[in-house]
């Protein structure tokens, strides 16, 4: 008995002492949120294959992001294969530069789910994620203000940039409690900025509507 009762102290006591990514969780997915914000459209009187390459960015971006919680909540990852091998070309018409890194964001994903990328391989996700996060966050809020100079959508999508910068920079300290404190401030301000995204925008035009 004394034994079994031991080992249930070693149980409780290597749960308490586990890193709790619960921020970091959290943060991702709000961010996923944000991008994939029916706001986060490009603006009227972009042509359609560049309003459609916009699209596939957002989309991109948003599924990073669902990733990265996934992740960071000890899940499995289901990209087997590359799962943008459709949006990055898509992407390239609207930003060469953001198709380059819809399609290295792609990738890893798939070399994180073959090799079963986790919680606990999560600050060296982050950081292997970042140069292409960045890229396509510049990509994709350059073309939300490209013909709408002050857009709110793409303050929306530099936000997450700058938080998914946050983490990356405190990649190797992520669970201390005053890294903690900052990752939850961040998802603060990135709620506060979906609170001002507009309502009710309409959609952009489609892939086969004539460009003006």
């Amino acid at each position: 008995m004394r034994r079994i009762l031991a080992g249930v102290a070693l149980a409780l006591l290597a749960a308490c002492s586990a890193p709790d990514y619960t921020p970091v969780r959290d943060w991702a997915r709000v961010a996923s949120l944000v991008a994939d914000h029916p706001a986060v459209v490009p603006p009227a009187g972009t042509a359609a294959e560049a309003a459609d390459g916009t699209l596939a960015m957002r989309d991109a971006l948003a599924t990073y992001l669902a990733a990265l919680g996934r992740m960071a909540d000890d899940g499995v990852l289901p990209y087997l294969e590359d799962p943008f091998t459709d949006l990055a070309p898509r992407a390239a018409r609207a930003d060469a530069a953001g198709g380059t890194a819809v399609a290295g964001i792609g990738r890893t994903l798939r070399l994180a789910s073959r090799q079963n990328w986790q919680a606990p391989d999560l600050r060296y996700a982050i950081r292997t994620f970042d140069p292409d996060v960045q890229a396509l966050v510049g990509a994709l809020s350059g073309a939300l203000e490209r013909d709408a100079p002050g857009s709110p959508e793409a303050a929306a999508i530099r936000r997450i940039g700058m938080g998914h910068a946050l983490l990356t920079e405190e990649a190797g300290r992520i669970t201390r409690e005053e890294v903690v404190q900052r990752i939850r401030a961040e998802e603060d301000r990135l709620r506060r900025t979906a609170f001002a995204l507009p309502r009710g925008t309409p959609q952009p035009p489609s892939a086969s509507t004539p460009a003006p």
